[in-house]
This record gives structure tokens, sequence and C-alpha cells, in this order.
């Protein structure tokens, strides 16, 4: 025991530092420690004495992890407050991609986010939506994309630079709409959009050409010129019958039928009438052989005759002053001089009418020279270049053969057509400077 104890010394002395100083807080001591006896083979050696370094050993690990861990602490929290920081907001939020799937995503995201020309085209097409049109950049393909359109979008219409594709398109509307004025956005094709939209807008007698164009005689009213050409143009004789003159509506039930009618009629002179109607409307000339002998009636229905088919012979069925009642009309519904001419020199009253009444009809001064007496040809010459001068034509003022009379034609023809240098056509000075005088006259008066 006494040797136990000696050992325990030994050691306790071992266990304090050389450089230990007062004042400072010793180690922490390490718990007694069991000795284990060496084998009593081998001879005991002394320990060596070193310094008692358990407490300081034991104590270091503790505060380096401690601090390792309030390291990563401070770097993870650093992090999140980073990684917080930068999340985008629910609005904002993208679900996150299927990483095995993500070249297809991005392209579907490409494609709502941007279209390109064939994109918006196709889009517009599709959608018809004008809108899309006007964005494609390509003027071709813009234009053809209006194209597209143009049959179910006035504004794509609008915007077509080809103006027979514009004329299509704003007449379609302009006709499915009954919008005359639609007409007016084109310049080329417009008469024809405004014929397609009123196909009677150009019509001599409009209320005739609405009446065929509905099928409606009643659009014709009481007028009887109307209901006869409807009649005739549509072969109703029931509408013929709604003709308040006698004589015309028999006439017109006749031609309708290709039967004579006319006989009905009680009075000789309404069937005369009827029967010269009656050959007019059906353009046959052998009906005047049915007007009475001596009636006024066979004497315009063959002058007619003779008149639309330029055959004065036509008139020789008659004598005398019939025939030269023939060749007046004859004249007068043709333009043509000769029939005038064809009356004979000794029969001077009605030459006088038939000359005089065509020269003012055609404004022909010169016709008058076809007169033989000079008193009778100055007296046509003051009708037909001063009084009744309404229908003077300068262009035969040259053929007249009196020199008077023909600077006055011109004088004239210079006043009635405000034309001063009609004066220039006279055939001396004297009477130019007068010509003029009597433009100026005229002007101020």
């Amino acid at each position: 025991m006494a040797q136990e104890k000696s050992r325990y010394r030994s050691l306790k002395k071992a266990s304090k530092k050389p450089s230990e100083e007062p004042g400072r807080i010793p180690p922490m001591k390490a718990p007694p420690q069991r000795l284990v006896e060496a084998p009593q083979e081998k001879p005991e050696e002394p320990l060596e004495e070193k310094p008692y370094r358990y407490g300081k050993e034991e104590a270091k690990p503790p505060v380096l992890v401690i601090g390792i861990l309030l390291v990563l602490i401070i770097i993870i929290g650093g992090a999140l407050l980073v990684f917080m920081a930068q999340k985008p907001g629910p609005e904002e939020w993208v679900p996150p991609q299927n990483q095995t799937n993500q070249t297809g995503n991005q392209t579907n995201m490409t494609n709502v986010t941007t279209c390109d020309d064939e994109c918006l085209y196709t889009r517009a097409i599709a959608d018809q939506n004008v809108s899309d049109c006007q964005l494609i950049s390509g003027e071709s393909m813009q234009q053809d994309c209006y194209y597209q359109l143009s049959q179910v979008s006035m504004d794509a219409c609008k915007a077509l630079t080809d103006a027979a594709k514009k004329q299509s398109c704003v007449t379609s509307f302009a006709v499915a709409d009954k919008d005359i004025a639609l007409c007016d956005l084109i310049t080329v094709g417009r008469d024809e959009c405004r014929l397609a939209v009123d196909p009677c807008i150009n019509a001599a007698d409009r209320t005739l050409c609405l009446a065929l164009l509905d099928n409606d005689p009643s659009l014709c009213g009481s007028n009887d010129t109307c209901l006869l050409n409807y009649s005739i143009t549509k072969r109703n004789s029931t509408t013929c019958e709604l003709i308040s003159e006698a004589a015309q509506s028999k006439a017109c039930v006749s031609t309708v039928k290709m039967v004579d009618k006319c006989y009905l009629l009680p009075a000789v002179a309404e069937q005369d009438l009827c029967y010269q109607l009656y050959a007019v409307y059906s353009n046959d000339y052998i009906t005047c052989t049915d007007i009475s002998t001596g009636s006024d009636y066979a004497v315009d229905c063959y002058s007619y005759f003779a008149a639309q088919r330029s055959d004065l012979s036509i008139c020789d069925i008659f004598q005398l002053n019939e025939r030269w009642d023939c060749y007046t009309h004859y004249a007068l519904g043709s333009g043509d001089l000769d029939g005038c001419r064809a009356i004979d020199p000794l029969a001077t009253s009605h030459r006088f009418n038939c000359v005089f009444e065509y020269a003012k009809l055609y404004g022909n001064a010169a016709a008058c020279d076809v007169i033989d007496q000079m008193s009778s040809r100055s007296t046509c010459y003051q009708g037909v270049i001063i009084y009744s001068n309404q229908n003077l034509n300068w262009t035969y003022c040259g053929d007249v053969l009196n020199f008077d009379w023909k600077n006055k034609c011109y004088i004239e023809a210079a006043k009635l057509y405000d034309n001063v240098s009609l004066c220039d056509y006279t055939e001396n000075g004297y009477s130019g400077e007068t010509c003029r005088m009597a433009y100026e006259s005229n002007k101020t008066g």
C-alpha cells in the first residue's frame, strides 16, 4: 500500500505544468485513473513526465463544432433570405417545366408571345379578323390577307389597292346593301357599280324600267305610255286593258295577240287611229291599208314607214296634196331634205312649209335655198336665223347662198353660243367688226 501511494504522489507531481503561473485558472483535473500493473517478468520503468493536457484537448472539439454550426446557420439563413427576396409573386410565378420536354415547352411559349407574318395571316383568315391583316409587315401578304377577307369585311375591301379587286367587292357590298353611295368609294368601275345597284339609273323612262324590272305594271300608275310599253314588252294583253284611251288600248291588244281588235271600236276615226297605231306597234306598214281612204291617219302611217325605212317611194301611194304631205312627214322624220325637194315647185305652199319646218327643226338655214321665190326664201332665212333660232347650227351658215344672210347667220350664232370666235368666219372685215360689236352688245345688254 505504501508503495502504491508513493506512485500516486509521483504522478500527481507530474501533472503540474512548469509554466503554470499563480492566478491562472487551472485546467480541469482529469479523474483518477486506475493503474494497471506491469507484468511481473519485465522490470518496472519509470514513467516519463509530460505536461498533463487531457482537459484542454477534450474541451477544444465542442467549441470548434459549435463555431462551424454557427457559420453554417448564418450562411444558410442568408441564402434563404436571398432566395425569398428573388422569389416571384403569385401573378408572375411560372410553373416548373418538365426537363424531359423542355425544348417543346420553349417553342410553345414562343408561339404564344410572338407571331410572325404567316402566323398573323393564318390567324386573320381563321378568325376573319382584319386587325391581324393590318399587323402584317409584308405588303404583298397583307394585300392578299385583305383580299381573302374582302367579301366579308368592308374594311378589308376598302384597304385593297388593286382597282379590279376593289371594284368587285365594293359592288358586291353596294348591291347587297342596296346602297348606291358605296360606289363612290371607287373610280374605276363606278358607273358599272351604280348600274348594278340601280339598273334603271340611266333609263329614259325610269318608271317603265322599274315596272319591267319588278314585273309590276302597277308602278306605271295611270301613265298610258308606260302601260302600253309594259304590255308589249311583256306580251301581256291584260295590262293593255288598263290603258285609258280606247284606240290605243285596242291597238295594244291587237299587237300583243297579233289579232285585229280595232274593228271592235264604234267610230271609224277611232278605228283608223287604232290601225295606224297597230301598224306602228307591230312594225308592219301593210296594216296602213286598213285605214279609210282620205284619212289623215293614212298619211301619218305611210310617211312613218317611209322615214323609218328611208324609202320615199312609199309615199307614192298617194296623189297630189296627200303625197306632198307624205313627203313633208318623210323629210321631218328622216332628216332628209330630199323629201322637200320632191315636192313639185308649183306646189309652192307645200314646198315652203316643208323647207321652213325642216330648217327650223334641224337648224339648217341653208335649207331655205331650196325655195325658188326670193321673197319666200328671205322669209325662211329670217325665221330660221333670227326669230326661231333656238336650234341654229352655225356649221350650216357657210352653205347659205345669200352673202348678207350668211354673215348674219354667223353673228347670231356667236351670240347664241356665246362664242365670239365665230365672227372670224364672216367674209369681210366690216362684217367681222359688226359681228364683234353685236356680240359685245348682247353680252352687256
